[in-house]
């Protein structure tokens, strides 16, 4: 599998390979969704994706972004997080899944992209019940989202 880096940023990043701007579900700027297929991280608090749900021409979507609170590490197969996978993988599925990784071994958040009628299944996201998630509409003019296979 291939990696790249995710973060949401205040402002487009002229060296990120897609980025999209991002509204919170009440319609206020939340920010812009950025991915860069690169080795080195791009910004501090970026985190690994699957390099699959990153598309520069993908279209609009919604998504859960689950990230850990300021310093709080969780062990991969703590037994939340496997608890969690276990859930979304019994489910229907998204368009895109991705964990969040700043290395092998610690759980770093999520994102779920879902486009369409499944946008409200995004409520339940299971791993929501581990970190709070955000739900977020992205723009289709450059966003990190797949129309492929969901990669888990």
């Amino acid at each position: 599998m291939s990696w790249a880096w995710l973060a949401l940023v205040d402002q487009r990043p002229e060296d990120a390979d897609a980025a999209a701007s991002v509204r919170d579900i009440a319609g206020e700027p939340a920010g812009v969704l950025a991915a860069w297929r690169r080795h080195a991280k791009p910004v501090r608090h970026a985190r690994r994706v699957d390099a699959r749900i990153v598309d520069p021409q993908g279209a609009a979507a919604r998504v859960s972004l689950v990230l850990p609170p300021a310093g709080a590490r969780l062990a991969f197969d703590d037994v939340a997080v496997q608890h969690a996978r276990r859930e979304l993988l019994a489910g229907e599925p998204f368009d895109a899944v991705s964990s969040l990784l700043t290395d092998d071994s610690h759980f770093e958040g999520s994102i779920l992209v879902a486009r369409g009628a499944d946008t409200g299944r995004l409520a339940d996201d299971p791993f929501a019940r581990v970190f709070r998630a955000r739900l977020l509409d992205v723009g289709g003019e450059c966003s990190a989202a797949s129309r492929g296979p969901p990669a888990r």
